[in-house]
């Protein structure tokens, strides 16, 4: 929600550091039993499908064109996530079902002389991403990745003034990348120095989907999230601290991005992944754009978790949802916070006539005053724009959920701010083994944003009779299950609450109302049996 969310990120790099998700491992092509890439005309790399028809260079700088001095590049254009960083990267697709083919990009930073050496896609979260309980995030040691490219040369690529909407126009340095063999997951890359073996982490990520949904777990990360604070290339979504002028409406999917997800969902990911190695289920994922585009992947899957910072969502993603929880009767965990607070729509500048469109640009006003609005449809107009669902109590998004969001506090600092959660009721199933009393701490997760049920605190939750487009949750049918005690920045308590609640449809839904949920699941020094314990049994039992 606040601006301030990648200050632990950019602000303070060793905790990112630390994150690092690995730093070893190399696997031959022939040994992976991989379709190896070829190399194109001027060291762009592709699949053999592709070898007797190489891509043109894009744009009108190719990649072999001699560096401009720095200037030509400011430097706020090359944010850097990590304390050292020669290569940026980006992907042309949200995801792809496996099989399908992906185009990588990469560029080195202004002043960087060309640089040789190999590409590695790593799963997340699967068995060749062990953490290491020595370092924070769980670097890894000696796995292997799941592909890797030939050695090429990458070298310095422009950046031109509308990168941030409309992304740099980079000419792929891989191309049509063969997912055949890719099991369904969540992908990061890592850029391999050939000289010295250095690594440069994280350059790139992807999700692959299977080529059918395998029914048991959907995650829906919050990819959109992770954009919207990206301000690679000059701006994101947020003022960054300054006017309202340095505030982009619109951002590109297609332009190096942060990690973010090794900062709360990994430790989602990786031990979701686990328990469902233990208990025989199937784990699959999907972008935002992905259910707002395919809202059939919904109905699909027994579960649906949300990620830990989903906080942009379109408005036929907020349908899909409403028509899972709501009609379908399906289960639905909401495993973080401040989720659902933007509405965006997406837009695919660069997709031809008749084409499909891969949504790479993401549009949010974030006022009542969009232009869409003065549009005729046949949509009703309030429905359309890019401002918060609670705009004018539209769709609040406690209705959806049982919950909104209701303030935060400051991420960064040293030491990092810890709020437990207290446990309000142990009647729930899935209290059982968990040894659990009613009144007791069970884990410091709570902020830096949080949720509960009325966060106006005047009884409306939100929601008005004549104006809302969202039927009323009723304030009986939520049970609050944990209840926090934060303080905003401004030195005010707010009240954290996760809830549960089922629907005449026969839907169960989980809400945990927190950011930093997942940090109980897996972060070092966050973790406790017993919050562990309770999150097992909520999954299993809403996939039974």
């Amino acid at each position: 929600m606040t601006g301030s969310w990648w200050r632990p990120l950019l602000g303070a790099r060793t905790l990112l550091g630390r994150s690092v998700l690995g730093r070893r491992g190399a696997v031959s092509l022939a040994g992976a039993g991989l379709t190896a890439p070829f190399v194109a005309s001027g060291g762009h790399i592709g699949s053999a499908a592709h070898a007797q028809a190489p891509a043109p260079p894009i744009g009108d700088f190719a990649v072999e064109t001699p560096p401009p001095q720095p200037s030509a590049a400011p430097p706020r254009r090359w944010p850097s996530y990590f304390g050292r960083k020669t290569v940026w990267g980006y992907v042309n697709r949200h995801s792809v079902l496996q099989g399908e083919g992906f185009d990588l990009m990469l560029g080195l930073g202004p002043g960087i002389q060309p640089l040789r050496g190999r590409v590695d896609f790593y799963r997340l979260g699967g068995s060749d991403d062990a953490p290491n309980p020595a370092k924070e995030g769980g670097s890894r040691t000696g796995n292997r990745p799941v592909w890797s490219s030939p050695f090429f040369q990458v070298t310095y690529q422009r950046v031109n003034a509308a990168a941030s909407a409309l992304g740099p126009n980079w000419t792929p340095s891989l191309l049509a990348i063969d997912t055949a063999s890719w099991p369904p997951g969540y992908y990061s890359a890592e850029f391999v120095g050939e000289q010295f073996g250095v690594r440069d982490p994280h350059i790139a990520q992807i999700i692959v989907r299977p080529s059918r949904p395998r029914g048991d777990v959907l995650v829906k990360l919050g990819t959109n999230t992770y954009q919207a604070y990206n301000d690679w290339g000059g701006y994101s979504l947020y003022t960054g601290g300054r006017d309202e002028t340095s505030r982009g409406a619109m951002v590109s999917f297609d332009r190096p991005s942060p990690p973010a997800i090794i900062e709360y969902e990994i430790f989602l990911v990786r031990w979701l992944e686990d328990l469902a190695a233990r208990a025989g289920f199937r784990v699959d994922y999907a972008s935002n754009f992905d259910v707002h585009n395919e809202p059939s992947l919904m109905p699909a899957y027994k579960l649906v978790i949300c990620g830990s910072h989903d906080e942009y969502w379109s408005k036929e993603e907020f349908d899909a949802f409403e028509n899972r929880i709501f009609r379908h009767g399906s289960n639905t965990i909401f495993m973080g916070g401040n989720t659902a607070y933007w509405q965006v729509r997406y837009a695919d500048i660069n997709r031809p006539p008749g084409g499909a469109d891969h949504g790479r640009q993401m549009v949010c006003y974030k006022s009542a005053n969009d232009p869409i609005a003065r549009r005729v449809g046949t949509v009703e107009p309030n429905l359309l724009i890019t401002a918060q669902f609670r705009e004018g109590a539209r769709r609040p998004e406690n209705m959806l959920m049982g919950v909104a969001y209701q303030n935060w506090f400051s991420p960064s600092g040293t030491p990092i701010q810890r709020v437990p959660y207290y446990v309000e009721s142990t009647d729930f199933p899935f209290f059982a083994g968990t040894g659990l009393k009613e009144g007791e701490s069970i884990a410091d997760v709570v902020g830096y944003e949080w949720d509960n049920r009325d966060p106006y605190g005047n009884g409306n939750r939100l929601w008005d009779v004549g104006r809302s487009r969202i039927a009323a949750l009723p304030l009986e049918s939520i049970r609050v299950v944990l209840r926090g005690n934060p303080v905003d920045t401004m030195g005010r308590r707010g009240k954290a609450e996760a809830v549960y609640f089922e629907t005449p449809a026969g839907a169960r839904v989980f809400s945990a109302g927190t950011i930093r949920w997942a940090w109980g699941l897996g972060k070092p020094g966050f973790t406790q049996p017993a919050f562990q314990k309770l999150n097992e049994n909520l999954i299993l039992q809403f996939l039974a």
